[in-house]
């Protein structure tokens, strides 16, 4: 997506798709010297991501998990942007959340959040 100016019903557009993405990625490499005798179990580790679907194409999806300022639209940011290699995913759950007091953001409520496939 890059750097957009946007209004803040843009905003909200673009904030709608909140998900959970299940994904696979390589164990923490060891940086010590082993003997070859001696190797690291081959391990894939499994992850969890949770956050608003910012933009996607063939290869890779991004997600952001904080938001702020989002009511000036233009001004809203972004914290802890993470790209994740559709190659990697494992599954995918599109979260949804009853609407706010203000309409603008859901405030998720545990009795009312849904799960859908």
């Amino acid at each position: 997506m890059g750097s957009v100016a946007c209004t803040v019903k843009d905003m909200i557009q673009l904030l709608q798709k909140l998900v959970q993405v299940e994904w696979e990625d390589s164990a923490q490499p060891v940086a010590n010297w082993s003997y070859l005798t001696n190797t690291p179990s081959l391990e894939v580790i499994q992850c969890v991501s949770v956050g608003w679907l910012i933009d996607e194409n063939d290869k890779v999806v991004m997600l952001v998990p904080n938001i702020g300022d989002y009511e000036s639209g233009s001004g809203a940011q972004g914290s802890g942007f993470i790209r994740i290699p559709k190659s990697t995913i494992t599954r995918t759950v599109e979260l949804q959340e009853t609407t706010s007091y203000d309409g603008l953001l859901s405030h998720p409520d545990s009795e009312q959040m849904q799960l859908t496939s």
